[in-house]
């Protein structure tokens, strides 16, 4: 003969009250919260003028990728260097070095007046479309970057925020140092990975 147990009434409520718990935490959070998957990205980049050097030699950056490289036709890459007579790096957008075969992608710079370390996310406006900029060492400038490595997420820029260490006009060279947020459309720059 089987006898039913019942559990004691103190145990059934705080079991109750536990599952409750967990229902309205659940139900507070938001499901379509877009969510960061990759790491931000802290990164020294060498490269050398998009004149007067070897073809061969990295002069633009991709920025998702963090990846210095040659200048293609197709425009596959978002930013272009260049050392000017005067010995000052020329930040260039894809646009102002080739006419890109999918069509021009906004890229904007703002000129933030906070230290590199103290800049902890990319400003929502203010930013200079497809214009260059002309920078010193010690120089640092922010991007948006509308970028096809975004082109089929809900937002579709990239934010980077970029320091110029070191510019050496007699081997049209340079150093800066980079931090890149790799995920579309987050603006932090906090270590790891973002929640905005």
């Amino acid at each position: 003969m089987l006898r039913h147990l019942r559990a004691p009434r103190g145990r059934s409520a705080v079991l109750s009250s536990a599952l409750l718990a967990v229902l309205v935490a659940g139900a507070c959070s938001d499901p379509f919260r877009l969510q960061a998957t990759r790491l931000n990205v802290d990164v020294g980049l060498e490269g050398w003028a998009l004149t007067g050097t070897a073809p061969t030699l990295p002069s633009v950056l991709i920025v998702p990728g963090f990846t210095m490289a040659r200048p293609d036709a197709a425009g596959s890459f978002d930013l272009g260097f260049d050392i000017d007579a005067t010995g000052k790096l020329v930040v260039l957008p894809v646009s102002s070095v080739v006419a890109a075969v999918a069509g021009s992608r906004p890229i904007g710079f703002v000129l933030p007046s906070q230290a590199f370390d103290a800049i902890l996310e990319a400003p929502r406006s203010g930013y200079t479309s497809d214009s260059s900029l002309v920078l010193s060492v010690g120089d640092i400038f922010v991007t948006r970057i509308s970028t096809a490595f975004c082109q089929f997420e809900l937002r579709q820029e990239i934010y980077a925020k970029f320091r110029v260490d070191s510019i050496i006009p007699a081997e049209r060279r340079y150093k800066i140092q980079a931090f890149i947020n790799p995920n579309c459309g987050f603006r932090s720059f906090q270590t790891g990975v973002p929640e905005f």
